[in-house]
């Protein structure tokens, strides 16, 4: 595998998969109902997060610089290409593309948008290689639909959890005229047991996923 260096140099105003307004709209929640905005955002971040950490990648638009060393996939010297890891790249976000000493590198070569992949002709390889571009999404808008359903379904899960949770650990004790009712949080985890929301969801989310996910072999 190549050894891959990334250096930020503009970050993604948004890391999120959705807006609040789409998230509350995949769950049937009325726009002007506010009660849940607050946990639906933080699970809306968290869940983003997850998601990409699951695709090993970012997908917020972003400028870095990559510099590439190795001989193995994905830096592919024997084919002469690279795949670059902010994806989708438009041919005008490319800024440079450098050598060994600075040795420019930025003609000759050809573009696969939709994957990133860099394809080099009649180049004399040797490392590193500095590449300098934009690429990636403009989040929440240019999400991919898959993307969204996932981060919905995930959501609605943890959602459906918290409720069960809340439901189920509720105790009652009574003596005589009296009668006390209390939340025990441990009767509450061994009614709900089974692997929580991500579990419930992974089968409907990976299918949704596997497209987006980059392999490094």
């Amino acid at each position: 595998m190549a050894d891959i260096s990334i250096k930020v140099i503009t970050p993604a105003t948004s890391y999120d998969l959705c807006t609040l307004d789409e998230i509350k709209t995949m769950l049937g929640i009325a726009l002007t109902d506010t009660s849940e905005d607050q946990l639906l955002q933080i699970w809306i971040t968290q869940y983003s997060d997850m998601i990409a950490t699951m695709c090993k990648r970012v997908f917020a638009y972003e400028t870095v610089e990559e510099t590439w060393r190795g001989d193995s996939l994905p830096f592919d010297t024997d084919n002469g290409r690279v795949f670059l890891t902010h994806y989708p790249v438009a041919d005008g976000d490319i800024q440079s593309v450098t050598g060994p000493d600075g040795a420019d590198l930025s003609t000759g070569y050809e573009l696969e948008n939709g994957s990133g992949k860099l394809q080099f002709f009649n180049a004399s390889w040797s490392e590193p290689i500095r590449i300098t571009y934009s690429g990636g999404y403009q989040l929440p808008d240019e999400a991919p639909p898959a993307l969204k359903q996932a981060l919905g379904l995930l959501v609605q899960y943890a959602r459906i959890w918290q409720s069960r949770a809340l439901a189920s650990g509720v105790r009652s004790i009574s003596h005589r005229e009296s009668r006390v009712q209390f939340y025990d949080f441990f009767a509450s985890m061994a009614k709900l047991g089974g692997p929580g929301p991500i579990g419930w969801a992974h089968a409907m989310v990976e299918p949704l996923l596997v497209s987006y996910m980059r392999f490094y072999v």
